[in-house]
């Protein structure tokens, strides 16, 4: 009786499982052996399998009670003409020691596998997967990583199953430059002085430079280093009097003429916005990484607004003057030296995603048919070992990076950094100005 039970509970789960072709029973067919293909009325050795260590049956008796249900797995379909539901004949797609069937999906860093059935004859499966460049890539992070290059790559786990199109709208957001802001005269310094060899904007002016803004999954690369620059500019020209952090928020939620928010803006109408309406401060308006309704109208004052204003003598909304355009290395670096910090655009490759320390230069590893750019904060520059250098803040907060920053090869306009680099004057009351 142990042993007939044995062979019932054997014979059920082969059923159930034999057309997976689970590795450890052998391959059929058994009843449908093409040299002995017999099925049996009555219960006959010569009508059995041996399955590992016990025997399926070939014949009427096998099926003629629950009892005894053990019959070969294809004992309906060869003797009775029956085919089993086709659900247990489809083969499993197999991935890390795991079985899925059709329908099922899984996901490989930031693309979507489904396991479908590749012949609808035969039932068998297999994977159909999206092919998206991922904006993780352990063979960027390889190429990188090899002797000889100029800085470090880290696969950030904050990236890990984002696509590399998305992160190209929504951690950078800068939209292509119109021709006619492209073609802004330049401004010309040409000073003949010797310049340090290191500059370093927060060692220059100490509590005077904004902290490093993590934009979030928002293309507002546009917005935030504006606020940014505008608020280093507004304490270093009051001389501490104005410092605070203003609000890209306000851009993001209330310059929506011609920008996109969260999917990107254009910097010169969000100069000009700063220009003419103003920003105010975070503590009034705080950054949400999102498009939130505007609290304020569109012209008015701190006080109108609600915000309460750091000094006394301010009741304006924080403006700027007219921006300017620098393109020379001299020029870029006089500039900064006397009043703080620049707005620079780059382009952005897959590999910068993965900047961990030392000097950037793009370095073609990974997806180069992708491309963004993305508008970014230049506090100073540096060199080391010969090797010249820019130091740039980013906004993609503290965890990426050198605490937040990157330094880029500084003369020969590496990744764009150079082309357009924006400067401009804070409106400071002039009670505040820096005598």
């Amino acid at each position: 009786m142990a042993k007939t039970l044995h062979i019932v509970l054997l014979c059920a789960t082969i059923t159930a499982t034999a057309a997976y072709h689970r590795p450890d029973l052998p391959p059929g067919p058994y009843c449908g052996q093409p040299s002995n293909n017999q099925c049996c009325r009555d219960r006959k050795d010569d009508c059995s399998h041996r399955i590992l260590d016990t025997l399926c049956y070939c014949d009427e008796f096998c099926n003629r009670t629950r009892a005894h249900d053990d019959c070969c797995p294809d004992y309906e379909a060869v003797c009775l003409g029956i085919q089993p539901d086709p659900g247990f004949l489809i083969q499993p797609c197999n991935y890390r020691n795991k079985q899925y069937f059709p329908g099922d999906k899984r996901s490989d860093n930031c693309n979507t596998c489904e396991c479908v059935i590749t012949n609808e004859v035969t039932l068998t499966t297999d994977w159909k997967c999206e092919r998206d460049a991922c904006l993780m890539s352990e063979d960027v992070v390889y190429g990188v990583n090899q002797p000889g290059m100029s800085w470090r790559a880290y696969n950030y786990s904050q990236f890990y199953g984002k696509k590399l199109k998305d992160g190209l709208i929504y951690k950078l957001g800068t939209f292509p430059l119109s021709r006619e802001t492209r073609r802004m005269g330049a401004i010309r310094y040409d000073k003949n002085i010797a310049y340090p060899q290191n500059f370093d904007a927060r060692r220059r002016w100490p509590n005077f430079i904004s902290a490093v803004v993590d934009q979030g999954w928002c293309g507002s690369d546009w917005a935030v280093s504006i606020a940014g620059v505008a608020s280093d500019r507004f304490a270093i020209q009051s001389n501490g009097a104005e410092a605070l952090a203003l609000s890209p928020q306000t851009l993001l939620s209330c310059n929506l003429r011609q920008q996109q928010g969260c999917r990107g803006g254009h910097i010169d109408i969000a100069w000009n916005f700063a220009r003419g309406h103003g920003l105010v401060d975070e503590r009034c308006f705080p950054y949400k990484a999102a498009v939130v309704r505007c609290p304020f109208r569109p012209r008015g004052n701190l006080i109108e607004d609600g915000c309460r204003p750091p000094v006394r003598q301010r009741t304006s909304r924080y403006k700027v003057g007219p921006p300017g355009r620098l393109s020379k290395e001299a020029d870029i670096m006089y500039d900064i030296m006397e009043s703080g910090p620049v707005q620079a655009v780059m382009t952005v490759y897959q590999d910068f995603f993965h900047y961990r320390d030392g000097i950037y230069r793009h370095s073609r590893h990974g997806d180069n048919t992708l491309q963004g750019l993305h508008s970014v904060r230049m506090i100073g520059w540096g060199e080391e070992r010969g090797d010249k250098y820019w130091i740039v803040a980013n906004s993609w907060g503290p965890e990426w990076g050198e605490n937040g920053y990157f330094r880029i090869a500084r003369g020969v306009d590496e990744s764009g950094i150079e082309s357009f680099v924006v400067t401009v004057l804070s409106d400071v009351t002039e009670a505040n100005q820096k005598k």
